[in-house]
């Protein structure tokens, strides 16, 4: 999928958070909270918290562009996810990010 269908794809979904938003920061609400706590009470870990994120991405984009299409959409999403954070955040734009962030706080 090349990145301007990819974009195009993408902005089939409205914004539900805000680009800052951080689900341990206890500005996050309280449903948020409660689940986060549900799932750590579970023994859930990140790697569950992002199977999960796939798969209502993976339902949401079916219903907008069909199984087939949603499939390749979130293959791409993923690997843009993996890039972006494994590959090109280095560990001082990460700090960065995390001293601007407590700043706030």
């Amino acid at each position: 999928m090349d990145e301007r269908e990819f974009r195009r794809m993408l902005e089939l979904f409205p914004v539900v958070r805000s680009r800052d938003y951080c689900a341990e920061s206890g500005t996050s609400s309280k449903g948020t909270t409660q689940q986060s706590r549900a799932q750590e009470a579970s023994g859930g870990n990140k790697k569950e918290s992002s199977d999960q994120f796939m798969r209502k991405l993976k339902m949401a984009a079916e219903k907008k562009v069909g199984a087939t299409k949603a499939e390749l959409f979130c293959k791409t999403f993923e690997e843009a996810h993996k890039k972006l954070v494994y590959k090109e955040l280095n560990l001082d734009a990460a700090q960065r990010f995390l001293n601007a962030y407590e700043k706030r706080s």
